[in-house]
């Protein structure tokens, strides 16, 4: 990402990425320069202050009214001449100027720069629709593009009232299988917390709840590409899975045989292939809404692997668990004590 150390007020006010952020006209800018702004220090007051004067005027390609300029001028003289007066040496002069300069650029580059119609076209407000799976369910849903979207349980999936229009874009937190609608001019793109999914039409899934540390896309047909923070590229195929491992900041792609098993989920399937307890508990606390405290850490760390239906009742799972796993539990309403 570049850093823009050496941007001026004016190549900020002329950065037409930038203008899509300050007016938030597309939600990729935004992103990318949200991002920006809590990774970067240096230059941010400047970047702020043009950002503050792109959203001030939000003007159509035309002329600014006389009356606007006039009473921006006037406003600014006023300023000027209440710091005059707090003049006490040479570095407030050069304050004074800087706002001076400032104001004199704003106003001359609202009049005199050419920017495309769409850029700065007054839009119409945008809302978000957000689907929320509560534990214990999963939901399907079509969106306006006609994409098919399988929702896991607790997880959220926002879109803006303008998708399909300008782009094709969605945020996601939890797990959700896409299988995305074919477009070469719109691509999809997944919003996560800590990567971006972009592609053209495709099926995949990915699991990326907040509070777990692996997150992990599984591509099934088609080809996707993962882009990270640093707007790095990692493109996977047909039968690849990408798996982030958060607190090591460790990431990694392999071939997986039978990837449809990421996705079983939506059959009402629940599987763990070696699985400490501790993360078996977090997927059961999803399907079962339950509450599920664990006491012995040497039971944390133990593995597992089976398969169970979400229909199968919390202590039917458990007994065939405690079959090979030693471990004790009681139920009591909705929690569940492990020892």
């Amino acid at each position: 990402m570049n850093n823009y150390t050496n941007y001026t007020f004016e190549d900020f006010i002329l950065d037409e990425s930038f203008n899509r952020y300050a007016l938030n006209v597309n939600d990729e800018d935004v992103t990318y320069w949200q991002n920006w702004f809590s990774q970067n220090h240096e230059n941010i007051e400047i970047a702020n202050e043009a950002c503050k004067s792109i959203q001030l005027v939000r003007f159509r390609k035309s002329t600014l009214p006389l009356q606007f300029k006039n009473n921006e001028w006037q406003a600014l003289s006023q300023k000027l001449q209440l710091d005059k007066k707090k003049v006490g040496n040479r570095t407030r002069v050069i304050g004074v100027w800087k706002y001076a300069a400032a104001a004199i650029l704003l106003i001359g580059l609202l009049n005199a720069v050419y920017f495309s119609s769409s850029l700065f076209k007054l839009s119409e407000e945008i809302t978000y629709t957000e689907i929320s799976v509560p534990k214990g369910q999963i939901k399907n849903i079509l969106l306006p593009d006609s994409t098919l979207v399988f929702i896991n349980s607790d997880s959220k999936l926002k879109y803006s009232s303008d998708f399909g229009k300008k782009n094709r874009q969605v945020y996601l937190e939890g797990e959700a299988y896409f299988d995305v609608t074919h477009s070469d001019k719109k691509p999809f793109i997944v919003h996560t917390l800590e990567y971006d999914i972009k592609v053209l039409g495709t099926a995949f899934n990915v699991s990326a709840y907040l509070n777990d540390n692996v997150h992990q896309t599984s591509l099934e047909r088609g080809k996707i590409a993962i882009i990270d923070k640093t707007r790095k590229e990692i493109i996977l195929i047909p039968n690849e899975t990408h798996l982030l491992i958060r607190n090591k900041k460790q990431s990694k792609t392999y071939r997986v045989e039978d990837i449809a098993k990421f996705s079983s989920w939506r059959e009402g399937k629940i599987l763990f292939r070696n699985q400490s307890f501790k993360n078996i508990a977090k997927k059961l606390e999803r399907t079962h809404n339950i509450h599920l405290r664990i006491n012995n850490q040497e039971i944390e760390n133990l593995r597992y692997t089976g398969e169970f239906s979400k229909n199968d009742s919390i202590e039917k799972i458990l007994e065939v668990i405690k079959l090979t796993t030693k471990l004790n539990y009681t139920l009591v309403n909705d929690t569940v004590e492990i020892n």
